[in-house]
């Protein structure tokens, strides 16, 4: 079984835990109302690529590869989220936020470790890699990176025992699309 290691050019890498903390500067207590299935919900769910989102994107800040926090800006204040664990990869796009949580290669462990938040911190979908990526489902280890690409779409990486794949979220589904072998 092979570990994979990080991309040293990712520019946003992050993981966060599921029972991570949800702090607004203006409100320091409130729950992260995260769960572990990709549902989708909150507004934005009718239109869950998102691909016509007006407004100012939130901005990832301070963060560097294996921190254990996650910040950013909403709405002049700044969205925290904490983490058990290292993570693998933070970024901003389209009025929301990826974040994608320490991968753990050990066979039948969740996979589910990429999360989409509103900018406001309210989780909107927990991402799975897709299952049928490879003859057995248990070397599918789980996302290990993420960047945008040219056109600014997010792209995950999926770290597999026979090799690496890559695609863009599709937040309906939960998972990817247009997946790839990653070269």
């Amino acid at each position: 079984m092979s570990r994979h290691p990080q991309h040293p050019n990712a520019q946003h890498p992050n993981a966060q835990h599921p029972n991570a903390q949800h702090r607004n500067a203006r409100d320091p207590s409130a729950q992260d109302p995260s769960t572990r299935h990709p549902t989708v919900r909150g507004p934005g769910a009718a239109a869950p690529n998102a691909q016509d989102r007006q407004g100012q994107d939130p901005a990832v800040t301070g963060w560097s590869h294996g921190d254990r926090v996650v910040r950013w800006t909403h709405g002049g204040g700044i969205v925290q989220k904490d983490y058990a664990g290292p993570t693998q990869a933070a970024l901003a796009w389209n009025g929301r936020v990826l974040v994608v949580e320490a991968l753990d290669d050990t066979p039948y462990t969740p996979t589910d470790k990429a999360v989409v938040y509103e900018a406001d911190g309210t989780e909107l979908v927990r991402l799975a890699p897709p299952r049928d990526l490879v003859a057995e489902p248990s070397w599918v280890f789980g996302f290990f990176t993420a960047h945008l690409d040219a056109e600014g779409r997010p792209v995950l990486v999926v770290a597999t025992q026979v090799g690496d794949f890559w695609g863009h979220p599709d937040l309906a589904s939960g998972t990817l699309v247009d997946v790839q072998e990653w070269r």
